[in-house]
C-alpha cells in the first residue's frame, strides 16, 4: 500500500489554499489559487476548478508528489468552501480524487482550525463575517454570513463601504472632516469622487476591490482621524455582538472564542475586540487560532476517515506548517 495522504482546502473571497499532509500530520506541501466564490455567476463554474486545481496542484508539486492533480487518490480529502452553489460538489469531484471526500461550509473548519477540532466559537471577518460555534455534543449555530447588501457588520466590506459614505458626507458637509476622502481617491487611482462612485456603479471597481479599502480605514484610525477610529470601533461591536449571539444560542458563556481573517490581522481591532468580549462574557476564553482555515480543513479529512486527532499529529501539523 502506497503513502497515505489527506488534503484540506479553504476556499476563500479572496484567494484558495490546499494542504497536503500524511497520515502523521506531517505538512507535505501547500498551494494557492485563486479565489472560489461567486461561482453561481457566469464562468463561476470555471473560476472555481481553476481554484481548486491550481491550489491542490501547487501543494502536491511543493510536496514532490506530482505535477498533475489527477496522478493522486487522497485517503480523505475536506473542502471548506465559501458561500454555496450546488454544482460546486460537482465541479470539486471532477478534479479531487479521494476514497473519502467531503464539502462544507468554510466557517466549520475555521472553527477546527482555530481551536484544533475542540468545541467553540469562532468570528470570522474577512471580506464578509459570520460566527460559528459547536458544543462538542453534535449542536452546532451560526451568527451573521448574510452577505454583503443584508449582513457582514464589521467586515472588511462593510469597514471599506463605512469609510466611503463618511467620506462622502465630509465631502458634503454633512459630516467632520477626515483623512478618509483622499485616502479613498488615492488608493482608487481616480480624480475625484463622481469618478469613483461611477467606477462603483459600473462594476469597474467590485466588491473585493472595495473591500481593500478597509486597510485605508484601519491606517486612518491609528493616525487619530476622528471618523475612521468611529468606524473600527463600530466594526468591532458588531463582531462583538456576532460572538455573543452565537454563545447565548450554544448556551456556553465559558467557552473559547477565536478570531480568523483579513480584519484580524490588525492588532488595533484583536485588541479591542478582546477587551469588549471579556466584558459581555467574563467567562470567555479569547484565544488566537492554532491552525489556519485550510489546515482545519485538513482536520475534517482525518476526522472523515475516521483518524483519532492524536495530540502526535496536532504537534506535527504545528511543526511541519511554520512556514
Amino acid at each position: 500500500m502506497g503513502e497515505r495522504l489527506f488534503l484540506g482546502v479553504d476556499g476563500g473571497q479572496s484567494h484558495t489554499e490546499a494542504v497536503v499532509a500524511d497520515e502523521r500530520g506531517r505538512i507535505r506541501g501547500r498551494g494557492r489559487g485563486g479565489p472560489a466564490n461567486h461561482a453561481e455567476q457566469p464562468g463561476g463554474r470555471e473560476r472555481l476548478a481553476r481554484a481548486v486545481g491550481e491550489s491542490v496542484g501547487a501543494a502536491l508539486r511543493e510536496a514532490g508528489l506530482a505535477t498533475e492533480v489527477s496522478e493522486v487518490e487522497f485517503d480523505a480529502a475536506h473542502c471548506a468552501m465559501t458561500g454555496g452553489a450546488d454544482f460546486k460538489e460537482e465541479v470539486i469531484r471532477s478534479i479531487v480524487r479521494a476514497r473519502r471526500l467531503s464539502i462544507g461550509h468554510d466557517a466549520p473548519a475555521a472553527l477546527a482550525g482555530a481551536t484544533g477540532a475542540e468545541p467553540g466559537i469562532v468570528v470570522i471577518a474577512g471580506t464578509g463575517s459570520v460566527a460559528y460555534g459547536e458544543d462538542g455534543r453534535g449542536r452546532a449555530v451560526q451568527a451573521g454570513g448574510w452577505g454583503y447588501l443584508l449582513g457582514d457588520e464589521g467586515s472588511g466590506y462593510w469597514i471599506a463601504r463605512e469609510g466611503l459614505r463618511r467620506a462622502l458626507h465630509a465631502e458634503d458637509g454633512l459630516d467632520e472632516r477626515t483623512q478618509l476622502g483622499e485616502r479613498a481617491l488615492c488608493h482608487f487611482g481616480v480624480k475625484d469622487f463622481r469618478e469613483l462612485t461611477m467606477a462603483i456603479y459600473a462594476g469597474r471597481i467590485d466588491r473585493d476591490r472595495l473591500a481593500s479599502f478597509a486597510v485605508e480605514v484601519e491606517s486612518a484610525a491609528r493616525q487619530g482621524d476622528a471618523t475612521a477610529r468611529r468606524i473600527m470601533s463600530e466594526a468591532v461591536s458588531w463582531l462583538v455582538r456576532l460572538a455573543v449571539a452565537a454563545s447565548r444560542r450554544l448556551q456556553c458563556e465559558a467557552c473559547k472564542v477565536a478570531y480568523v481573517g483579513g480584519v484580524f490581522r490588525s492588532d488595533l481591532v484583536r485588541d479591542l475586540f478582546a477587551r469588549e468580549l471579556i466584558a459581555h462574557l467574563p467567562a470567555a476564553q479569547v484565544i488566537a487560532p492554532r491552525f489556519d482555515p485550510a489546515t482545519g480543513a485538513l482536520l475534517l479529512a482525518y476526522r472523515a476517515a475516521g483518524w483519532d486527532l492524536t495530540e502526535e499529529i496536532l504537534s506535527n501539523l504545528e511543526r511541519t506548517g511554520r512556514r
